[in-house]
């Protein structure tokens, strides 16, 4: 569904992408760009993800999201999707706002566990734990969701960043009650980024 919904955006310019892993947005995000930028902080993903993305217009790189080495307002557009739960969003978000152009375009697919309530959601849990479990076989690393944003605190987040929320539209798989709706948020850099947090 989110890559339906990338697939409907205008030309992008000279994009950056954050936490490309195996190119599931890559080549969608190439035909809506002049230049890509696809990084992930992983090396092997980005190995792996070079073998299937033929796309002349794009170029790997390793990149922590929150903390990179791009140049400063130089990007016309950047796209981070299930990524920013992982990391701190107020680190994250006001690196987006320093490589951005004025008047630059983000978008962000952002897991909102917060839109669902009762039984639902505990469903989800029981699901998501499951499947670390069976999957990978480890606990949940300590901290698990602790970032996780509700649409509300998104936007606040955002503001504070110097962004203004443009839209913000709710996908949901109704193919199951208990799975997580992503908001699919589109914000433009506005005024100056607040400071980013100590020790960045």
């Amino acid at each position: 569904m989110v890559r339906e919904r990338v697939a409907e955006e205008a030309r992008l310019g000279h994009l950056a992408e954050f936490g490309c892993g195996t190119g599931f947005f890559t080549q969608v995000l190439a035909g809506k760009a002049d230049t890509l930028v696809a990084t992930d902080i992983s090396p092997g993903m980005l190995d792996a993800v070079k073998h299937h993305i033929k796309a002349t217009n794009v170029t790997f790189q390793v990149e922590d999201c929150q903390a990179t080495s791009l140049p400063t307002g130089t990007f016309d557009a950047a796209f981070i999707s299930l990524v920013l739960h992982f990391t701190e969003p107020a680190r994250t978000l006001a690196e987006m706002h320093r490589i951005l152009k004025s008047g630059g375009l983000l978008i962000i697919a952002n897991l909102d566990p917060e839109a669902l309530s009762g039984l639902d959601r505990l469903r989800s849990v029981i699901r998501i734990l499951y499947h670390g479990f069976t999957g990978y076989r480890v606990k949940p690393p300590k901290g698990l969701g602790q970032n996780a944003m509700s649409e509300k605190r998104l936007r606040e987040q955002l503001e504070q960043c110097g962004f203004r929320v443009m839209s913000t539209e709710t996908l949901r798989d109704s193919s199951r009650s208990s799975n997580i709706p992503i908001e699919y948020v589109r914000a433009v850099t506005v005024g100056p980024a607040a400071p980013p947090p100590s020790g960045r």
